[in-house]
């Protein structure tokens, strides 16, 4: 079992008039604390990261990106 990870997931164009849809249908797939920018088409969230492939099949969706986390090094 995977631990949470950050996704920035990029919607199809033509996908506009059902952002909402695809929206929903990525939180039935385990997407939690979305974010979504229709101007931008793009949605992020948060997801288990053995569920990448389920979000990647949902209708619309053009790309699923896991956020990189950048930690500081201390000395």
């Amino acid at each position: 079992m995977g631990g949470k990870v950050g996704v920035t997931i990029r919607i199809a164009r033509n996908e506009a008039p059902r952002l909402g849809e695809v929206v929903d249908d990525l939180r039935s797939q385990g997407l939690s604390e979305v974010e979504s920018h229709a101007r931008f088409m793009i949605v992020n969230g948060n997801v288990d990261s053995d569920a990448l492939d389920s979000l990647r099949s949902v209708k619309g969706v053009e790309s699923v990106r896991e956020d990189r986390v950048y930690k500081t090094q201390s000395h």
